[in-house]
């Protein structure tokens, strides 16, 4: 009779420490998965400039002040592939591609004018 005891007290003390770890393993998981959320909120994207598209700005920018059918070309060029290889999520600037591309354009256009007419 105290055996039966013994084994019914030993059985209950192994389901409650049972539930106990099992309860533990339940907050560790939550703990886990707070952090997991909060450190993926808590990351921003650093966007970086798109190359193209500053070098077609730049480019349009120097045509103005001085050589016009060269930089126009280059930028019209930089500007067609700056906005067709432009990233949103990863790269910002996408205004100087569109600038760069139709400043250059019309450069191109009156330069051509200019010289054929001379």
């Amino acid at each position: 009779m105290e055996e039966n005891n013994l084994n019914q007290n030993l059985e209950s003390n192994e389901k409650q420490e049972n539930v106990q770890t099992n309860e533990t393993v339940m907050q560790n998981m939550e703990n886990v998965n707070d952090t997991v959320n909060t450190t993926q909120t808590n990351q921003t994207v650093e966007k970086k400039i798109n190359v193209c598209c500053l070098l077609s700005f730049i480019f349009s920018m120097v045509g103005i002040l001085m050589f016009g059918l060269p930089c126009g070309i280059v930028a019209t060029i930089l500007g067609i592939i700056g906005i067709t290889t432009f990233k949103q999520e990863k790269q910002t600037a996408k205004w100087m591609g569109v600038t760069g591309l139709c400043v250059g354009a019309v450069e191109f256009v009156f330069m051509s004018m200019y010289v054929f007419m001379l």
